[in-house]
């Protein structure tokens, strides 16, 4: 039984329905959760931009990648460059992490230049170099691991920032709709962002001068 004098629940909604200007209120109250869903309100919020520091070791699914710096040159010998051309590098540590070669130039979705960085139109690197002998790498062998420099023609950057931001796109291990049991690594929608401080590019992959 309820004692004497005990406010029930129920005796507390009577009573705000009592009258209409509480009524109201309460019609407001109940109202506000169903407008925010059906605006999305309640909705998984976009993941924020995830950024690290240069020299961060960070798991991209097809890499374990190292970020170290960036620069700006004419003299890397990576082929030849159109008038007005020069190269724009990023030197990175990776090391595949999965069971097959991974072409770096080709089928590697996982880094990317700043958008307003005129390049030759393809978001992957034109050239990767490998900083122990200058000498292209054309296939990062699974386990291995390289100290690179990522390579892209810029007709932009005549005068270089002090830093540089590179997306590194995560990626995963993707079959082919078109193909079954072939497999290949595809960029996500998930990123990491690295702002690249200014440097020297590595002497073993500039041209020689001439004597």
């Amino acid at each position: 039984m309820t004692e004497p004098g005990a406010i029930t629940a129920r005796a507390m909604l009577a009573f705000l329905l009592a009258t209409w200007p509480r009524r109201v209120v309460l019609s407001l109250v109940l109202l506000v959760p169903v407008v925010v869903a059906a605006v999305g309100g309640f909705g998984p919020a976009d993941p924020p931009p995830r950024e690290v520091e240069p020299g961060t070791v960070t798991d991209t699914g097809a890499y374990r990648v190292v970020p170290r710096s960036f620069f700006v040159s004419e003299t890397v010998d990576a082929g030849s460059l159109e008038e007005g051309e020069r190269w724009v590098g990023a030197r990175v540590q990776i090391t595949n992490q999965g069971t097959q070669p991974i072409s770096v130039t080709f089928d590697d979705p996982t880094f990317e230049l700043p958008a307003d960085v005129p390049n030759d139109g393809s978001p992957n690197p034109y050239e990767v170099l490998r900083v122990d002998t200058g000498a292209r790498l054309g296939s990062a062998q699974p386990g291995v691991t390289y100290e690179v420099a990522l390579l892209w023609r810029t007709t932009g950057l005549q005068d270089p920032p002090a830093e540089l931001t590179l997306t590194m796109n995560q990626s995963a291990w993707t079959e082919w709709n078109i193909e079954a049991g072939y497999h290949t690594w595809r960029a996500t929608a998930d990123a990491f962002y690295v702002h690249l401080p200014r440097g020297e590019a590595p002497a073993s992959i500039l041209e020689e001068e001439d004597e």
